[in-house]
């Protein structure tokens, strides 16, 4: 857990794992269909564990590493993994040791967001695949080089967390829309209310014992240590996190593009701030956001502050078309007719076959199921909303390059200014 990395040794050693990358990728089928994968999970305090135990379910994988800057993190993943962990696995705080370690297959990234762009494109660089926690990226920059680095690295898996992708009632849903089941589609929302707890402002402070906070950091500017800008609460940062617009956008826009079969959209029109809640976070508490497409109209709304959404649920999404509504969430999808009674169809699987498809994309034997296009396309949404509502006015937007078109202020957002030393992106 001590051992330092120098940024010499760090880049030499990528070198060398880059050269292997292709010789590791390309040997898989010779090592057998059944042989299991070894994982090393990057982030370990909620999402970490909680994917390291679907990938566990399958029956496919072993989890031969836990990395996280902060090891008080590690023991929680060590408790709620227990016995599902056939044997000890190594403890790391610098996920750099796994990209050299030839026993690790594939990386989970579910560290925050502002770590996700690096450590996927690094690990792709070192001949690992790579399960990628929403939202893809931290900024739209960042998404499209890790689908440029995926085109580099053809025989890698690389799979986004977007889980709905794969869910049994939302592919039904796609269908009855497909199959003009709605007519006509002209508008849809997708929406999210929590009643977040309230985050208030105390001093800065030492980190603990168990921290590496420059590490934690990492490309993030340095700024003191403070307890309410770490664990879960950097999501509500602007330095480490896209706020819940990231963090629940990423599934619900994601769905209303699955269902609809949607790219990115020719403009962006947005509002938001904090209207409520006055704490330490420093993301809005409330965002409405319009996306425009030729021939529709999505809608983004997100509350804080309040558990009251739609419909009785928290999140999810709504299509209208000529023939009726299609409303769902992770529960049922429901078919409101013009004339006629609702139609209920309930939830099947979901998540245990997301993990399924991780593993047969890994053995060459499937597609993704949220490919890294798929989930740089749904969190590139979430950063339009976020720039649109700072900026409050609509955007107008290049879908080939994917900059704002004559709006200096709007294209300074689609990047992070700079990643502060050692760390940078691949310039590829």
């Amino acid at each position: 857990m001590e051992t330092q990395i120098s940024r010499r040794s760090f880049s030499a050693g990528l070198l060398a794992t880059g050269a292997m990358a292709l010789t590791r990728s390309t040997t898989w089928a010779q090592r057998g269909a059944n042989e299991r994968i070894n994982v090393a999970i990057l982030g370990c305090r909620i999402r970490g564990w909680q994917v390291a135990k679907g990938l566990l379910d399958t029956g496919a994988c072993r989890i031969v590493s836990l990395v996280d800057p902060d090891r008080a993190m590690i023991d929680i993943a060590l408790e709620r993994l227990g016995d599902s962990l056939e044997s000890a696995p190594k403890l790391e705080k610098d996920f750099r040791r796994t990209l050299d370690d030839p026993q690790v297959d594939a990386i989970v990234v579910a560290s925050p967001d502002h770590w996700h762009a690096l450590q996927t494109l690094y690990s792709l660089d070192a001949g690992k695949h790579v399960y990628l926690e929403k939202p893809a990226s931290y900024s739209i920059d960042e998404g499209k080089r890790m689908v440029r680095a995926a085109a580099r690295h053809p025989n890698l898996a690389l799979c986004v967390g977007t889980q709905h992708r794969s869910g049994t009632h939302f592919r039904e849903a796609r269908q009855f829309i497909a199959e003009g089941g709605l007519g006509k589609v002209g508008f849809a929302r997708a929406w999210l209310s929590h009643q977040r707890p309230f985050l208030p402002i105390i001093p800065d402070s030492d980190p603990p014992a168990s921290l590496d906070y420059d590490l934690w950091l990492g490309p993030a500017p340095w700024r003191p240590y403070n307890e309410n800008r770490v664990h879960y609460n950097w999501h509500y940062m602007r330095d480490t996190g896209t706020n819940d617009t990231g963090n629940w956008g990423a599934h619900w826009l994601d769905t209303v593009q699955m269902l609809l079969d949607l790219g990115l959209p020719t403009a962006v029109s947005g509002t938001g701030g904090i209207r409520v809640v006055h704490d330490a976070k420093e993301w809005h508490d409330t965002q409405t956001t319009l996306f425009h497409y030729p021939d529709l109209t999505v809608l983004w709304e997100m509350r804080l502050w309040t558990r009251f959404g739609v419909q009785g649920t928290n999140g999810g999404i709504e299509i209208g078309g000529e023939k009726g509504s299609l409303v769902a969430n992770r529960s049922a999808w429901t078919f409101y007719p013009k004339d006629e009674e609702p139609v209920r169809h309930p939830h099947g699987k979901m998540g245990e076959l997301h993990f399924q498809n991780f593993v047969e994309v890994v053995r060459g034997q499937a597609t993704p199921a949220a490919s890294i296009e798929q989930g740089h396309r749904g969190a590139a949404v979430c950063h339009m909303a976020n720039i649109a509502s700072d900026l409050q006015r609509t955007l107008r937007f290049d879908t080939e390059t994917e900059r704002f078109i004559d709006d200096r202020q709007a294209n300074e957002l689609l990047s992070r200014p700079e990643y502060r030393a050692p760390w940078t992106l691949p310039t590829a």
